[in-house]
């Protein structure tokens, strides 16, 4: 009977962290773009928005809003910084400026 407590319990678990998932969106920052080994991770946000908003504040707070660009990445599964090409969206930003 305990036994099956526990495996109601982690079903009813599994279920609702499965149906809370939200988007992630992940900021990179690059300080200048003809230097893409310096880069900067501005964090994880709930919003692209969000995302953009921090990363042009990182851009500006290095002076680099002329040289610089950001990337953010939605629901990356290794990192946005490990290039791979894993998220499901990237989007670039301040980069033709």
């Amino acid at each position: 009977m305990r036994r099956l407590k526990i495996a109601f319990y982690l079903v009813v678990l599994s279920i609702i962290i499965g149906c809370s998932s939200e988007d992630l969106w992940e900021g990179l920052v690059f300080p200048d773009r003809g230097n893409l080994l310096i880069h900067i991770s501005s964090g994880e946000f709930k919003s692209l928005e969000k995302c953009e908003a921090a990363s042009m504040a990182m851009l500006k707070s290095k002076d680099a809003l002329q040289k610089g660009y950001y990337e953010c990445g939605k629901n990356c599964k290794s990192g946005l910084a490990s290039f791979n090409g894993d998220c499901e969206d990237t989007v670039r930003g301040n980069y033709f400026r």
